[in-house]
């Protein structure tokens, strides 16, 4: 990052008063390969992307989640948007830093067809994943096979660096909700966004989709976030906290 001399200058309110602060610094986020991993009747074996998978997990892609055609999220539907954006198996030392992207794939061992896959978008400034979406194909769903990929990427999130990570559940897909409350605890709802992303609803039509956006910190990343004490927020907001505040504690409760 580039560095300036911030002395002249003022925060609009002084803030960090409830939680720890730090040194403003070079931040990264690294991918850290995981070893592949098998289900337990051993029909199915999750490891990161290579070279040779491209064409087969855009066409997965294409199967298990075909209303991202023509979104922000299509480039996993085109092979040639791999290589510039995610981390590769044969590269990973190099892309482990550079790229923003690291997709799991979930193989079929007796086959060698893909089954599922996962996606994640790193932020490093903000020290921050997102579990951006994953997708099983029609013909291997109902399998457990995202608790595998959750596993994964849980395990992969916690050795990043990464302090927050954020994930967003499309309202449609309640597989997905009920997948991800009880993954493990810690994620929380943040809200729920109305007409977020572009969705392909068919033919060549789309519409605007509502997405469920939730949260979690690690990594002690909760030790640098300022506390509710010292937000400034309209009484009206403020209420809205509380009540979303107390359902988060229930569904943590839960778990």
């Amino acid at each position: 990052m580039r560095f300036l001399d911030m002395t002249p200058y003022r925060p609009f309110r002084p803030m960090g008063q409830s939680c720890q602060t730090r040194l403003v610094c070079e931040k990264a986020v690294r991918w850290v390969k995981p070893e592949p991993r098998e289900t337990r009747d051993r029909r199915f074996v999750g490891r990161p992307l290579t070279l040779a998978d491209i064409e087969a997990a855009a066409e997965l892609w294409r199967h298990a989640y075909p209303e991202l055609y023509g979104s922000s999220h299509d480039f996993v539907l085109y092979p040639e948007d791999y290589e510039a954006r995610m981390a590769m198996v044969q590269t990973w030392e190099e892309d482990s830093l550079k790229k923003p992207c690291c997709m799991l794939v979930v193989q079929e061992t007796a086959t060698g067809r893909f089954a599922a896959a996962s996606l994640m978008t790193k932020y490093d400034r903000n020290l921050q994943i997102e579990w951006t979406f994953a997708g099983t194909h029609p013909d291997y769903r109902q399998k457990g096979l995202m608790g595998l990929l959750g596993e994964m990427m849980a395990w992969m999130c916690k050795v990043s660096g990464a302090e927050y990570l954020t994930t967003f559940l499309e309202t449609w897909h309640t597989i997905t909700q009920t997948e991800t409350l009880k993954m493990e605890k810690g994620w929380r709802v943040a809200g729920i966004f109305p007409g977020n992303f572009t969705r392909w609803a068919g033919d060549q039509q789309e519409y605007r989709a509502c997405e469920v956006y939730m949260y979690r910190f690690i990594n002690d990343g909760d030790k640098y976030a300022s506390k509710p004490e010292e937000w400034q927020l309209h009484p009206e907001l403020r209420r809205l906290w509380e009540a979303l505040e107390a359902f988060n504690c229930r569904l943590i409760e839960k778990d």
